[in-house]
């Protein structure tokens, strides 16, 4: 079982909703954190910013980015409509504590 991977920085709101809700249906998740700079608009160079780009295919601009048994979801935009499908339970299946 592949586990729920979230790259997240503090800076960011939908961050904060994408791990509260994880958080609240009992999804157990790796949060990996990207430090932004506020003042260039960009993600700080680091360890878990090169693997994240790696990870998504290109360098991306916004977080979260978020794997589901490797299967990339780019931002929580892109999972709110699963969210609120209800599709996003048989993504998690296997994933709860």
């Amino acid at each position: 079982m592949k586990p729920v991977e979230i790259y997240s920085s503090r800076a960011c709101g939908l961050c904060t909703e994408a791990l509260l809700f994880f958080h609240q249906h009992g999804v157990s998740f790796t949060v990996h954190a990207i430090e932004y700079d506020e003042n260039s608009d960009t993600s700080i160079d680091s360890e878990n910013t090169r693997e994240m780009y790696r990870r998504c295919g290109e360098k991306v601009e916004f977080v979260p980015q978020i794997f589901i048994g490797g299967r990339h979801m780019a931002g929580w935009r892109k999972l709110q409509p699963l969210v609120e499908s209800g599709e996003i339970d048989t993504l998690l299946e296997g994933f709860l504590f």
